[in-house]
């Protein structure tokens, strides 16, 4: 497993697992991120705050039976053993700006795809910093039970502003420290 590297996996959970969270996370009440970040922000920072206004989410225990889950399918598909993890279920809808972001706040990111149309616009883009500008030079499609593992410093956005896009609900995971394992 090497840093900048984009791994994916796709059936990443069982096929029962998977069914079983698909019918629990449309049951659930979703929240705005945006609003939840701004209430937590000291300074008005809004590119922060405008990345967060498509984004509503769940935010799950540590101990939750889906990240528990993603510990173990972390371990045996990307051969990473993970300490620290935060976990949310995101929904976002299309017809959203390009958001380029990285989330260097944490090591790396598993970010899953749980329900939503098969779509290359639903799914994930990847940039390269040129300049001024950031240049998409990777995509990942929507494909429900599709994990995306890289390292959070890569810059990436959904797709979802290019069009021929619908809502799509995801799990993130945020990875802060982890063990490689040869």
């Amino acid at each position: 497993m090497q840093k900048n590297n984009i791994y994916v996996q796709d059936n990443f959970f069982d096929d029962n697992f998977i069914e079983k969270l698909q019918k629990e996370i449309v049951q659930l009440s979703f929240t705005s991120r945006y609003a939840d970040f701004k209430k937590t922000l000291k300074e008005d920072n809004p590119s922060v705050n405008d990345y967060q206004r498509n984004i509503h989410h769940v935010q799950l225990k540590e101990n939750a039976p889906v990240a528990l889950e993603v510990r173990e399918k972390i371990k045996k598909y990307f051969n990473y053993e993970v300490n620290n993890m935060e976990s949310n279920y995101f929904l976002t809808f299309p017809n959203t700006p390009p958001v380029p972001h990285n989330d260097d706040f944490s090591t790396f990111n598993c970010l899953i795809y749980i329900l939503g149309d098969k779509l290359m616009n639903n799914g994930t883009g990847f940039y390269e910093k040129i300049e001024d500008s950031f240049q998409l030079h990777s995509h990942v499609g929507f494909k429900e039970n599709r994990a995306i593992f890289f390292d959070s410093r890569i810059i990436h956005s959904p797709l979802q502003f290019a069009g021929n896009a619908t809502p799509r609900y995801i799990m993130t995971n945020f990875i802060d420290r982890h063990t490689y394992h040869d």
